[in-house]
């Protein structure tokens, strides 16, 4: 029995060392605006840090729907489409769990480890879109389709809407929600047919959107998972070594009882 725990110990224990991921990585496409060099933004601080400076030449101001734009252009440029996912050293519990189950369990919703990354899904781009403008003090919400989700932001108590995933070629003026009128129909015409040509399943057809909650916490259940897993990947190796050393202890004492009585 002893063996057995030693030896499920280090089962448990060994995926902590290989920075390996069990799904495929994904490939970028050559279509979209993707930009390798800026791999360099790889946290929310060094986000905020580029757009500011963007914002600072060109006398954008830091809440603004212009400096919006500008966080919104840099993601597209930042990321190809693709879910980044927890490699086994960093959560090996997550990782294996989307690979036998799926569901997503170990797709990234922290934003300094989904700008790891030099891609991200719909969701994940939005997620980091959402952290910057969360320190802007600038209001945010999901925006949610059968397959796809986006963003919406708020100035002057209107809603506009954000997509730095699938790149819309949208007017700026009609982002605004009353110009689409949360019909996800009207805003098809301003996505790449050739690219995109299961518009229809991502977005669904006569179909109103669905918004998440003002300034509400993204994945909020997703992020509990991840932060649970991560420590019992770290750890749960030591429980089998707990329970070899209190039988041991149990043992010794015991034996020790006996000697005492004999």
């Amino acid at each position: 029995m002893k063996l057995i725990l030693i030896v499920f110990s280090a089962l448990l224990l060994l995926p902590n060392f290989f920075n390996v991921h069990l799904e495929k990585t994904p490939l970028y496409d050559h279509k979209e605006q993707f930009d390798p060099r800026l791999a360099y933004i790889n946290s929310t601080e060094k986000l905020i840090e580029v757009s500011d400076s963007i914002g600072k030449q060109n006398n954008i101001a830091p809440n603004s729907f212009a400096y919006a734009l500008t966080v919104s252009k840099i993601l597209r440029m930042r990321f190809y489409h693709g879910f980044s996912r927890y490699p086994l050293n960093q959560n090996w519990i997550a990782a294996t769990g989307e690979y036998f189950f799926g569901y997503g369990l170990a797709s990234i919703v922290k934003p300094d480890d989904i700008l790891k990354y030099s891609f991200g899904g719909c969701s994940q781009q939005s997620i980091v879109l959402m952290e910057v403008m969360k320190r802007k003090n600038i209001p945010y919400r999901f925006v949610g389709f059968p397959h796809h989700y986006a963003t919406e932001l708020k100035f002057n108590n209107n809603w506009y809407f954000f997509d730095p995933n699938m790149e819309p070629n949208i007017p700026d003026s009609d982002r605004l929600e009353s110009k689409w009128n949360c019909c996800a129909d009207n805003l098809k015409k301003y996505y790449d047919t050739t690219r995109f040509k299961d518009l229809d399943w991502k977005f669904g057809k006569n179909l109103s959107v669905t918004f998440g909650n003002e300034n509400a916490a993204a994945a909020p259940h997703a992020s509990l998972f991840h932060t649970a897993t991560k420590y019992l990947s770290k750890t749960l190796w030591l429980f089998p070594l707990i329970i070899v050393f209190y039988r041991r202890k149990k043992v010794g004492n015991r034996s020790k009882y006996f000697s005492q009585h004999n």
